[in-house]
């Protein structure tokens, strides 16, 4: 199931909203994110990337996801 699109009827349960634009204002409130969107206004998400979304909220991030980035150097003053 972790790949899996979320169906409207999971994402209406999970949101506890109908339309498509209360549903992308509830994950920005939530999560802080924009979600991807289809030409109709239905969201596009992945069982996998919203249990991201919530380990990320919640703390629980796995050691992938944890790992530190390399630095980055600017190559000129701006």
């Amino acid at each position: 199931m972790s790949d899996l699109l979320m169906t409207p009827a999971d994402l209406e349960r999970v949101t506890g909203k109908k339309r498509y634009s209360k549903q992308a204002e509830w994950f920005k409130k939530a999560f802080g994110v924009d979600v991807v969107r289809c030409g109709d206004g239905s969201i596009v998400m992945t069982w996998a990337t919203f249990q991201s979304l919530n380990d990320r909220r919640n703390g629980s991030q796995t050691s992938a996801q944890t790992t530190e980035r390399p630095p980055v150097y600017l190559l000129r003053k701006a």
